[in-house]
């Protein structure tokens, strides 16, 4: 049945690392969520829409936000065809076409049961490169702009317009009402949203642990006893048969027949994907096994060239100091020499007598030629001791990468069978996954077809009643 689910959040320069919003594009449009993708105004291929949200992110100021995420819920109820066309119509009626968006529509595999839309806008006009849409202003400065006060409802009367309008189109009777459970009067528990990095550490490495944790402002959060040992998922599925069970015990009898339906058809999903999920832990421990195993060893030469290096490394500075002193110490003794030798009396006699100055200026170049020669031989020492550290390091990291890419060659073949087996049996299991969804397709199509001829038959009986009691007859 078609469900009403929208949810709308932003990065920003502030509050986002650079290069996030990129990021997220590539994210929403990776091969393995198998998504359909749309844009306008920018690149609708991945690596080009990222690096054109690159350049447009770096001509914001510092605190703009960047880009405004809506997170859709897609009605079942469509074909692909058909979700597309109102992925489009949505994206355009609220942008107003003057600015560029970017939408992926995920619907296979895992997403085949909840199939929804990743909707990225760049509010900022194709034109002028002002802000448009304005979904971030407060619900005053939105109404001085002359847009709805409350831009989250505003967008979501939107969807609620949109949506019904297809599957009015359709030929669907299904519609999507966004308001709550309560305001609608329907006795049901509204269910949790399970995040993706949830979803994926359960499915794929094992179940999540509730922790203990402590806010920044020191308020400390019982996790596991506030989740009695219940995962996210847990507690979705206990409201999933919390409303199940309510349903069949309904009036309605198209409802109580539908909710009988939906547990079996539940209890069948829940076995294969228990199984799934079985599996799929089971593959990621033994390729985490795999890797381990290689950056175990991996640690191991690299201690070693550490250690090595760093014996290394005393050694030469060892020698660099017992050069470098040798060297001070005669630079020394030949400064001491030319002073003395300057200073003798003859010299100094010499000095004095010379009107011409030629015996000042040749002392003078003497001092400069000395000082000129010790800096050479100071530079010579250090270039000298930079060969030598050369000559030793080189070998030593020559020899260390050379067994890091020896041990890399020898763990390749078993990372990339494993890999290749898990997106072997990724693959299988999406097969299975595709063909619950069609056995349970086929089971929702009976049902409706058996309700439908019941209704119809309660009809018959109702328009016999009322006949018979026309003609005078009371039927016990």
């Amino acid at each position: 049945m078609a469900i009403y689910s929208l949810n709308l959040k932003s990065i920003g320069r502030t509050t986002h690392a650079p290069g996030t919003a990129g990021a997220h594009l590539l994210y929403i449009a990776r091969d393995g969520a198998r998504p359909e993708l749309v844009s306008q105004h920018m690149p609708t291929d991945p690596n080009e829409a990222r690096a054109w949200m690159n350049r447009a992110e770096l001509s914001d100021r510092k605190n703009a936000r960047v880009i405004d995420k809506v997170r859709i819920a897609l009605p079942r109820e469509l074909s692909s065809e058909q979700r597309m066309q109102l992925v489009q119509d949505f994206a355009q009626d609220l942008t107003g076409n003057r600015v560029a968006w970017f939408a992926a529509i995920h619907a296979e595999g895992k997403d085949a049961h909840n199939p929804h839309c990743h909707l990225v806008i760049r509010d900022r006009d194709i034109e002028t490169g002002k802000r448009v849409l304005r979904l971030s202003d407060s619900p005053r400065d939105r109404s001085k702009a002359g847009l709805e006060s409350k831009a989250v409802e505003w967008v979501r009367a939107k969807w609620e317009i949109h949506a019904n309008a297809a599957l009015e189109r359709a030929g669907h009777e299904a519609r999507i009402d966004r308001r709550s459970l309560e305001a609608q009067g329907i006795d049901r528990e509204p269910t949790i949203h399970i995040g993706p990095q949830a979803a994926h550490v359960e499915e794929f490495v094992t179940r999540p642990q509730s922790k203990i944790k402590e806010t920044g402002q020191g308020r400390v959060i019982d996790y596991p006893g506030i989740d009695e040992g219940r995962t996210r998922k847990d507690r979705h599925a206990e409201i999933v048969d919390l409303n199940l069970e309510k349903a069949t015990r309904s009036k309605d009898f198209r409802i109580r027949e539908t909710a009988k339906m939906q547990r079996q058809q539940k209890a069948l999903d829940d076995a294969v994907e228990k199984q799934l999920i079985l599996e799929a832990r089971a593959r990621t421990q033994e390729y985490r096994k795999l890797k381990a195993a290689y950056r175990s060893e991996l640690t191991e030469i690299r201690q070693a060239q550490k250690a090595e290096r760093r014996d290394l490394n005393a050694l030469l500075r060892k020698d660099w100091a017992s050069k470098r002193a040798s060297l001070a110490e005669r630079h020394r003794s030949e400064r001491e020499a030319l002073a003395q030798g300057q200073g003798r009396l003859g010299a100094r006699v010499l000095r004095l007598i010379d009107v011409t100055g030629r015996t000042r200026q040749k002392q003078a170049s003497e001092h400069q030629e000395l000082k000129d020669r010790h800096k050479e031989e100071r530079q010579e020492l250090v270039a000298a001791h930079k060969r030598h550290r050369s000559a030793h390091t080189a070998p030593m990291d020559a020899r260390h990468l050379t067994m890091q890419r020896e041990l890399k060659a020898a763990h390749a073949p078993a990372l990339a069978r494993q890999a290749v087996e898990n997106r072997t049996a990724e693959q299988k299991a999406d097969r299975k996954r595709q063909a619950r969804a069609a056995e349970r397709e086929a089971a929702e199509k009976k049902l409706d077809q058996n309700i439908a001829k019941v209704e119809k038959m309660f009809k018959a009986q109702a328009r016999d009643r009322d006949r018979d009691r026309g003609r005078g007859f009371e039927i016990g």
